[in-house]
């Protein structure tokens, strides 16, 4: 059965740089990412947009790497690029999938050079089990499993929160840039915030959009730190945290960004001490 699958294999054409291959995309020709180098963002984003599709053929895997020398200084500024790296954010399920993809074939880091230094970073202290890279897609996939049914009972505030937020990519996007300056000097939180604001406009996000994504990134250890560190029951104390915060939305995001920062950090450090 299996061999004769693969020698009448059913291609079913996607457009006219990828098609199916059975179950799996494959480039139409070999030519697709020089002819055409938009094509190599192109492809996470269909896979995304197509939870049906089984995976990538091992040569088109091949060529991806081979052409990824294409992802440079003029592909990072393409619109129609950036607008499908942000479209990748909007799908239904599987965009952590997609980003892992994108890594592994050496595609994300150039794509994203900052997330290229910090690929394969340890992290030397007690509470970090991942590499930086490693615990940055974990805190998105964190985030995005909020959504789910199950979340309602391990995490019933961020499955709540989740419900009323109006932009979870935004949430995504902070995710993705939190800790993106780990290990260059001087504070991560402030660096990591410039760079989340230089992203943003460059993928056209609006500017209250932006300040939103770049003031998480900057806060994203300050209710981590006030609730742990701090006596919460001192007025004084939840003043001072609430002047930084400012309004419930904000209270929102950082909420859920601080919870899937803490459970990517080490799964088995969330407890009922934590939640409370």
């Amino acid at each position: 059965e299996a061999i004769h699958a693969s020698e009448n294999p059913v291609i079913t054409p996607i457009n006219q740089n990828f098609q199916l291959h059975d179950s799996h995309i494959q480039v139409t020709h070999p030519l697709v990412f020089r002819k055409n180098p938009a094509a190599l963002m192109e492809i996470f984003l269909i896979l995304g947009q197509n939870p049906h599709i089984q995976g990538v053929r091992a040569a088109t895997i091949r060529l991806i790497s081979a052409n990824r020398f294409l992802v440079d200084e003029h592909f990072r500024r393409d619109l129609a690029i950036n607008a499908m790296f942000m479209e990748l954010f909007r799908v239904e399920k599987g965009l952590v999938t997609q980003l892992t993809r994108m890594k592994r074939y050496g595609i994300l880091g150039r794509y994203i050079s900052e997330f290229g230094r910090i690929t394969g970073q340890m992290q030397f202290d007690l509470f970090h089990r991942y590499t930086v890279d490693a615990h940055t897609l974990l805190v998105i996939k964190n985030i995005r499993q909020f959504r789910s049914p199950a979340a309602a009972e391990e995490f019933p505030i961020a499955a709540h929160i989740m419900r009323r937020i109006e932009n979870p990519e935004l949430l995504a996007i902070a995710g993705l840039f939190h800790d993106i300056a780990k290990g260059r000097g001087g504070d991560h939180s402030t660096l990591g915030a410039e760079e989340a604001i230089d992203f943003c406009q460059q993928h056209k996000v609006s500017p209250r959009h932006t300040r939103l994504v770049a003031w998480l990134v900057e806060k994203h250890l300050l209710m981590s730190y006030v609730s742990q560190k701090k006596d919460i029951s001192d007025p004084e104390v939840i003043r001072q945290f609430a002047l930084q915060v400012g309004d419930q939305m904000h209270l929102d995001y950082l909420y859920a960004l601080t919870v899937a920062d803490m459970c990517g950090t080490n799964p088995d450090i969330w407890n009922t001490w934590r939640e409370s």
